[in-house]
């Protein structure tokens, strides 16, 4: 058997709310990540209020958790997606992530097809950063690009005392670059765009077994550099292709050519 608090009832409602000021006012908690928060909304439920809905006694225990957490970041995981609306400010846009390359190409998948919901209804979170392990250096350049592309979260799963100097600032630069999803030219995935103000990215994703040579085109003659090693690739380019090898990424930040 399984149970779920019902959110209709009062003495839930109060609970909940005297539990998350603790924690927000006491503790010091002002991020707090929410999981399975469907069971919150499971059907067959017996609610004190029995005209209330799932939906409703889902929304009902919600907002006396808002109420408790009080300026705090409320991130939703495995949760109804319409019902949350307005009641969490971070959505998880993928299922968890492991250093395993077919996980990586799902999570990307997944997370990247979500991308209109990041900066509209909430702020997409794509799951963890990783940048350490068993992979090869290509799988963890696709898994950093797509993290990239997904304009959300950046939170590492590293234990950042066992990553290099390297590894620390590449975390610090992708976390600078958030806030802004990547539009794809089509449903391949391969090749997504994200205009900042005085520069573009280009984040360029070869899932195949072999390599790939993907094209991107500039509004102006640009200058091309890479992301990760800050190395110019090319000047005063209206379009540039590149090979990208198997199973992984790259990100191009392109600037105009002042005239």
């Amino acid at each position: 058997p399984w149970y779920a608090l019902d959110g209709t009832h009062p003495e839930v409602q109060a609970h909940l709310e005297k539990l998350f000021r603790t924690m927000n006012r006491e503790w010091g908690c002002t991020y707090f990540k929410l999981d399975a928060n469907f069971w919150g909304a499971l059907p067959g439920g017996h609610f004190y209020d029995k005209s209330a809905t799932r939906i409703e006694a889902y929304r009902r225990g919600m907002e006396a958790i808002l109420k408790g957490s009080g300026k705090s970041f409320i991130l939703g995981c495995n949760h109804p997606i319409w019902p949350s609306l307005g009641l969490i400010h971070g959505s998880r846009s993928s299922g968890d992530i492991s250093r395993d390359w077919n996980v990586f190409k799902m999570t990307s998948t997944e997370n990247l097809n979500r991308n209109w919901q990041n900066g509209t209804l909430w702020w997409n979170d794509p799951d963890c950063l990783v940048l350490t392990g068993k992979r090869p250096a290509n799988e963890y350049a696709f898994h950093l690009a797509s993290i990239v592309a997904s304009g959300g979260l950046v939170l590492s799963g590293d234990d950042l005392t066992g990553c290099s100097d390297d590894q620390k600032e590449i975390i610090r630069k992708a976390a600078r670059l958030t806030g802004t999803a990547a539009t794809f030219k089509d449903s391949t995935l391969e090749v997504g765009t994200i205009k900042k103000k005085n520069e573009t990215i280009f984040v360029l994703l070869n899932r195949d077994d072999q390599p790939k040579t993907l094209v991107v085109h500039f509004d102006a003659q640009s200058n091309i550099k890479r992301f990760q090693s800050g190395e110019i690739v090319g000047s005063n380019l209206k379009d540039y292709s590149i090979i990208v090898g198997a199973h992984s990424g790259e990100i191009l930040i392109s600037t105009p050519v002042s005239k």
